[in-house]
Order: structure tokens, then C-alpha cells, then sequence
């Protein structure tokens, strides 16, 4: 038994140490990293609904989670959603919002955040709101080069999350 855990162990720490991970260190406050890790696993179920969303021909539904769970000031438009607003009147709330106090108040989590991973961060809500402005585009039948808008803004979204996770850790 010593000789088969001796074996494993001398196969498994050269591996380990060939894949050392290489990636920023982002030191953040527990409670932040919490809710950073939280968020960042509910953007893959974002991407989750959205591709189920597209696989049903429902391009609204699609544009609808990006621009609502993954846009710019996200968080408040859910908010805005959970009490019952409809999409016309989030949007003017947001504009009013934006004309009064700026593109941004300071107040996620981008302020813990280095300033390469908060760039980053928004380059994400860009592309996630890129990608809702080309679905909502999508008209009844949708056609080839519609299919092939869609999947490449969203594609270009993807990218922005393999990147990031590529370059950055949270601890």
C-alpha cells in the first residue's frame, strides 16, 4: 500500500508543479471574494439561460438575461425586475440614474478590485450589453447571418470571461 501511495505521489507533484498557476493574485476582503465567486458562478448560469434561450428561437429572452443579469448596473436592474418594472421604465431609471450621478457609482465590487480587473469587468459588461442589443435585433424568421450576429457577440462575451479567469485569481 506504502508503494502504491510512494508511486501516486512522485506522478501526481511533478504534475503539479508543471502547472503552477501563474495567474494574478487578487487579495480581496473574505466576504467580497464570497460574493466576487458567487457572481461570477451566476454569470455562467447566465450563459447557461441564455443558450437555452437561443436553442428555443427566443432571442428576447436571450438579450433580456445579458442586458438585465450581466449589462451594466446589473444588480439594480434585477432589483428593478423583482419589483415589477417593465424593461421601458428600467431603461429611462437607468438613463436618469446615469445623467445624475455618472457612469458609475463606486459601489460594486470593481473598487476592491486592481485597476486591469476592472477594466476588465467592464469590458465584459460591454460585450454582455453588445450581445443583447444584436439578439434583440433578431427579427421573425430569424436568418443564417442573424444566427451568425448572435453567436459571434456572444462568442465575444465568452472570450472576456476566458480572459479574465486566464489572467486573474481571487484570494
Amino acid at each position: 500500500m506504502k508503494k502504491i501511495a510512494m508511486a501516486l505521489a512522485l506522478t501526481v507533484l511533478p504534475i503539479q508543479s508543471v502547472h503552477a498557476d501563474d495567474r494574478q493574485v487578487v487579495n480581496v476582503p473574505s466576504e467580497i471574494k464570497a460574493m466576487f465567486l458567487e457572481e461570477m458562478r451566476g454569470h455562467l448560469d447566465n450563459l447557461n439561460e441564455i443558450t437555452l434561450a437561443l436553442s428555443a428561437g427566443d432571442f428576447e429572452a436571450a438579450a433580456f438575461v445579458a442586458k438585465n443579469k450581466m449589462g451594466f448596473g446589473h444588480s439594480m436592474r434585477e432589483i428593478l425586475v423583482n419589483q415589477g418594472m417593465h424593461e421601458a421604465e428600467i431603461d429611462a431609471f437607468m438613463k436618469r440614474m446615469r445623467e445624475k450621478h455618472g457612469p458609475g457609482q463606486g459601489r460594486g465590487m470593481g473598487r476592491f478590485m486592481p485597476e486591469e480587473l476592472t477594466m476588465m469587468g467592464q469590458e465584459f459588461h460591454m460585450a454582455a450589453e453588445n450581445f443583447a442589443e444584436v439578439a434583440s435585433s433578431v427579427q421573425s424568421p430569424p436568418t443564417p447571418e442573424d444566427y451568425k450576429n448572435v453567436f459571434t457577440a456572444l462568442s465575444e462575451t465568452i472570450d472576456v470571461c476566458s480572459a479574465c479567469h486566464s489572467t486573474f485569481r481571487v484570494e
